[in-house]
C-alpha cells in the first residue's frame, strides 16, 4: 500500500515561516491580553477607589443624619420653650396690666380746666373738688396725693389744655367724687369733667368694644363699658386673639362672650 505522504517531504521538515508568522501572532495576541489586563487591573483600582470614596460619602451621610436628627431635637425642644415662654411673657403682661390698672383706681382725670402760666395746679384742682364733694380743703388736702398736668405744654397742635391726673390718697374719695362729678355744678359752669384713668390698652380695648356696647344698647340691652372690657345683659365681653384660641393658651369660662379681631363669639 503506497504511503499517503509526499515522497519528497521528510517527517522533520516544517515549514519554519509558517511557524514564526504563527508564533508572531501567538505574541500579538499575548500582547494584547497583557494590555487588556492592564486595563482590567486599572479598572478594578478605580473601582476600589470609588468603593472607598462611597464608604466616605457613606460615614459623612450617617453624620449629617445624626446631625439632623439632634438638631431637629434641639428645635423642637426650642420651639417648645419658644412657646413656654411667650405664654410666660403674656402671663406677666396681664399681671402687669392688672397691676397697673389696680393703681389706677384711684386716680381721675380732669379734663377742660384752662391752663395758665405759673399755676398752682394743685390749688386750682382742690378748688373744684371742695364744689364737687362736701368736703373741707383741709381734709381734701390728706386725701388728695398728687395732681399734675400731663405733657408737655404745647405738645398738642390744638388749643385744647393739658388734662391734669389726680392721684386719691383715699379710693372711697375717688369714687365719691368720681359719682358726683356727673351732676356737679361746676364742672357744667366751667365746662369740665373727669375721666377715669385707664391703661392705654384697656383704652385701645373699649375703643374696639364701644360699638358692641352701642349696638346692645339699641336692641334694649344693658350694656356697660368697663377696665379693657364690657358687660351686656351681665355676660363679659373681652377682646382675644384667635391664635390664642386656637392654641388654647387661655382659660375660657362658660357664658362670656369673647370679641375676636372681626367678629365676635359665644362659650
Amino acid at each position: 500500500m503506497a504511503n499517503p505522504r509526499q515522497a519528497n517531504v521528510s517527517d522533520h521538515d516544517y515549514d519554519l515561516p509558517a511557524l514564526e508568522n504563527s508564533f508572531e501572532e501567538e505574541g500579538t495576541v499575548f500582547d494584547g491580553l497583557d494590555s487588556r489586563m492592564d486595563e482590567i487591573q486599572t479598572a478594578l483600582k478605580r473601582f476600589d477607589d470609588l468603593e472607598k470614596k462611597l464608604e466616605g460619602i457613606e460615614n459623612r451621610m450617617d453624620g449629617i443624619g445624626k446631625s439632623t436628627k439632634e438638631n431637629t431635637e434641639n428645635i423642637v425642644k426650642l420651639q417648645e420653650r419658644v412657646e413656654h415662654l411667650t405664654l410666660e411673657n403674656k402671663e406677666l403682661r396681664e399681671k402687669c396690666l392688672e397691676s397697673e390698672r389696680y393703681k389706677r383706681r384711684w386716680d381721675l382725670r380732669l379734663m377742660g380746666v384752662p391752663e395758665k402760666d405759673n399755676e398752682n395746679t394743685r390749688e386750682v384742682v382742690l378748688g373744684i373738688l371742695t364744689r364737687v364733694v362736701p368736703m373741707s380743703v383741709e381734709k381734701l388736702r390728706d386725701t388728695v396725693d398728687t395732681v399734675h398736668r400731663l405733657g408737655k405744654r404745647g405738645a398738642v397742635n390744638n388749643n385744647m389744655p393739658r388734662a391734669i391726673i389726680i392721684q386719691f390718697a383715699m379710693r372711697t374719695v375717688r369714687d365719691e367724687v368720681w359719682r358726683k362729678s356727673k351732676e356737679a355744678r361746676v364742672c357744667k359752669e366751667m365746662k369740665i369733667y373727669f375721666r377715669e384713668d385707664f391703661s392705654k390698652e384697656d383704652r385701645a380695648a373699649r375703643a374696639k368694644l364701644w360699638p358692641m356696647v352701642e349696638q346692645a344698647r339699641r336692641s334694649g340691652k344693658r350694656a356697660f363699658l368697663k377696665e379693657g372690657y364690657a358687660l351686656i345683659d351681665g355676660r363679659k365681653v373681652v377682646l382675644i386673639t384667635t391664635r390664642f384660641i386656637i392654641k388654647k393658651k387661655i382659660k375660657i369660662k362658660k357664658n362670656n362672650f369673647y370679641y375676636f379681631w372681626g367678629g365676635w363669639s359665644n362659650y
